[in-house]
């Protein structure tokens, strides 16, 4: 079972609900990452547990923005702070 908790940044107050880095549920795979043209925090879906293959994460706006893996702790997308990892919020499958 995956799950996502709400991020908060220290320095601009930026918010994202997000796994925090790799997660997988029983039929998907996905990690979270950082959209250098967005500016948010993305989880995306990277793969199936049964398929066996994975798949370059993109930015799921404009897939040809850069964007990089995210774990927690990591820097805020908009300013560089760092991030809090507040409640947890959602647990899915």
């Amino acid at each position: 079972m995956g799950s996502s908790a709400r991020f908060s940044c220290s320095g601009c107050r930026y918010e994202a609900v997000v796994s925090g880095g790799d997660d997988a549920g029983m039929v998907a795979l996905t990690t979270t990452v950082s959209c250098e043209g967005c500016g948010e925090l993305y989880d995306v879906l990277t793969g199936s547990p049964h398929a066996g293959r994975m798949t370059e994460p993109a930015c799921p706006v404009d897939g040809a923005h850069p964007v990089s893996r995210w774990e927690h702790p990591g820097p805020c997308p908009r300013c560089g702070s760092g991030m809090e990892r507040l409640e947890e919020e959602v647990l899915w499958d």
